[in-house]
Parts: C-alpha cells; sequence; structure tokens
C-alpha cells in the first residue's frame, strides 16, 4: 500500500467512523433486545480495536455484531476492518451490498464511501477461476473454495478471491475427492482446472454371517416317571383283583360246605354257623379288594397313556427329587383295602 493510499484510508477511515459512532440500523429481521445490546457492545469493541490496530481481532468482534443485529454502520466499518485485514475480495463483497442498503435507507454519504471503496479496491483484486469441463462432472459433483460450495453457475469464471492461499476440493458420492492448494497474490488471475475423480473403491462387504446348527436335541425318554408310575398302580391293581378272586373263591368254597349243616338261615351244627361266617367274610374282603384293584388298574392306565414328556425346568427338576409311589394292600378277616400314595 503506497503512501497516498494510507492517508486516504485515514482520512476517509476518520471521516467514515465519525458519521457511524453509534449506528446500529436494522436490516432484515428484528433481532431480540438482548441481542441488540450484545452487538452494541461487540460494535463499540470492535471500534477500539481497530482504533488500537488490532486488527484481526477487531474484524472478529465487528462480524459477530453484524450477525446478532444487521445494520449498515457495523456493515461498512467491518468492510474497512476487512480491507486493512488484507481480505479485499471480502471487504469489496461487503462494500458493493452496503452501497444497496444506503440507496435502499436513503444515505447518499454513505453510498458514496462504499463506492469509492469499491473502486478503489477493484483494481487489485486477485482472481480464480475454478474450471470444471463437461466430461469431469459425475452426478453429485461438488466443488468448494475454501469453506464455501460453488454453484455450477460459478464454474469456468474468473471470481474475486482474498489473497493468500486458496484450498479447491471436488468430491462426488463414489468417487475420491480431490484438494488443491491455489497461493494468489494481488492482482493476480489464475485458473486451475478439476481433473476426473477417481472412483472410490466399494467398501468391503461383511462377511455372511453363519448360523451353527447344533445336534438335534435327544428324543424325549419313553418310559418316564409317569409312565413308570403308571405300570406300577396298574400292577398293584391287577395284584388286587387276583387276591381278590382268591378270597371270593374261598368264600364260595366255605358257602358250599355250609351248606352241609344249614338249610336256609338255619343251621344245626356250629360248624355251619362258622363256615357260613367265614364265607361272608371271604365275600366282603373279596369285594373291596377287587373294586379297589379295578380302580387301581384305571388309575395306571390313565398315567401310563397319559403320561407323555414334559419339557424339564428347574422347577420340575426340583420337584421330580421328590417322585416316589406307595403302595399298600391291607386284607384282614373283618376288611380288606388297598392304597396308592405317590408324587408324579
Amino acid at each position: 500500500m503506497t503512501a497516498r493510499t494510507a492517508s486516504r484510508w485515514a482520512v476517509a477511515g476518520v471521516a467514515l467512523l465519525g458519521s457511524i459512532v453509534a449506528s446500529s440500523d436494522v436490516a432484515h429481521a428484528q433481532p431480540s433486545a438482548s441481542d441488540k445490546t450484545v452487538a452494541e457492545s461487540l460494535f463499540r469493541d470492535g471500534r477500539e480495536l481497530m482504533d488500537q490496530g488490532r486488527i484481526p481481532e477487531a474484524c472478529r468482534k465487528l462480524e459477530e455484531s453484524q450477525r446478532l443485529d444487521p445494520a449498515l454502520g457495523t456493515l461498512l466499518n467491518m468492510a474497512v476492518c476487512h480491507e486493512r485485514e488484507g481480505k479485499i475480495a471480502t471487504a469489496w463483497a461487503e462494500f458493493n451490498e452496503a452501497m444497496v442498503e444506503a440507496r435502499h435507507e436513503g444515505r447518499q454519504d454513505r453510498y458514496d464511501f462504499a463506492s469509492d471503496h469499491v473502486k478503489s479496491i477493484e483494481p487489485n483484486l486477485p482472481r480464480l477461476n475454478i474450471q470444471v469441463p463437461r466430461e469431469v462432472r459425475v452426478p453429485g459433483l461438488v466443488v468448494m473454495r475454501g469453506d464455501t460450495p460453488l454453484g455450477d453457475g460459478a464454474w469456468n469464471t474468473g471470481l474475486p478471491v482474498d489473497p493468500g492461499e486458496v484450498k479447491i476440493v471436488a468430491k462426488a458420492p463414489k468417487y475420491k475427492p480431490w484438494t488443491t492448494t491455489v497461493a494468489i497474490a494481488l492482482k493476480e488471475s489464475k485458473s486451475v482446472t478439476v481433473p476426473k475423480l477417481e472412483l472410490a473403491p466399494e467398501p468391503p462387504k461383511p462377511p455372511p454371517t453363519t448360523t451353527v446348527i447344533g445336534p438335534p436335541p435327544p428324543p424325549p425318554e419313553y418310559w418316564n416317571n409317569n409312565r413308570i408310575a403308571g405300570v406300577t398302580v396298574a400292577g398293584v391293581g391287577v395284584a388286587a383283583m387276583a387276591v381278590g378272586g382268591v378270597f371270593g373263591y374261598n368264600a364260595l368254597h366255605k358257602y358250599s360246605q355250609s351248606n352241609d349243616y344249614c338249610s336256609g338261615t338255619t343251621c344245626t351244627d356250629q360248624r355251619g354257623v362258622t363256615l357260613s361266617n367265614d364265607a361272608r367274610d371271604s365275600a366282603r374282603v373279596a369285594d373291596i379288594t377287587i373294586g379297589a384293584g379295578a380302580l387301581a388298574t384305571a388309575v395306571g392306565a390313565i398315567l401310563f397313556f397319559a403320561g407323555g414328556p414334559t419339557e424339564s425346568s428347574p422347577a420340575a427338576d426340583t420337584s421330580a427329587q421328590r417322585k416316589g409311589l406307595d403302595l399298600s394292600l391291607t386284607v384282614t378277616p373283618a376288611v380288606a383295602g388297598a392304597g396308592v400314595r405317590g408324587t408324579w
């Protein structure tokens, strides 16, 4: 920057800062009261830092103030700050925006101020032309200059950029990204051509899942506890009926013998009375044992045919330890009976 340019900068800066000391005009949507307060504080801090020559810090304050509460005065100060920071393409765009806002607000003084800076900056603008040939335009192609994506309307055109290193990235789905960095100085024009992107390797396919199938479960045991209990109970029942048959035969035999000493219900000999009583006792035992045996046989059959395999469970395993069978047969001259008690 020449001494003459620096002098003009100083005069213009003093005039601008004197005319917009407390400017915070709203350009678009109304910010909240809190945003306005913070923006005004940041604006004042930025102004002070710029007066102290701490340009990068001042620009960050003014950028945040403009974001919170857009205003023409803040925009002009921010453009001046960016120009002094060396970001002349950024400042040039901001001065052009300020010209539109100033004309909208009827502020000729601010319009002239921004217009003078635009004319001063334009001869020094670096320009970068990003060439994107048609043969490289794959579906989904995105071209970025720094952090800014460029639409296809900005391709193959020399556009103003801030001097320094400019990073260019081209990327598309299923392709490897391409990156380059271009160093560009004041008044310099450069062109960069995006090459044809390389296909990216396909991601490895996940290994097929395998399901390990173990041996089939063993068939259920046929002679389980229920069936064993059923056969046992049925066996006791058959035995009881056999005992009853013996007592029944004995009752018939003694009744036949008593007929030799008795006529009807009248007996002429004590032996007839004794034989008749024994016959009745034997008949009573026969009736009881045959009935109990039949019942036990029926219960055993039910247990056997209905006692299929059951799924095991912790509770079943516990109860299986308590499974058992208790059979009893009682036969006396006065009474006869059969008992079955068990857990299965």
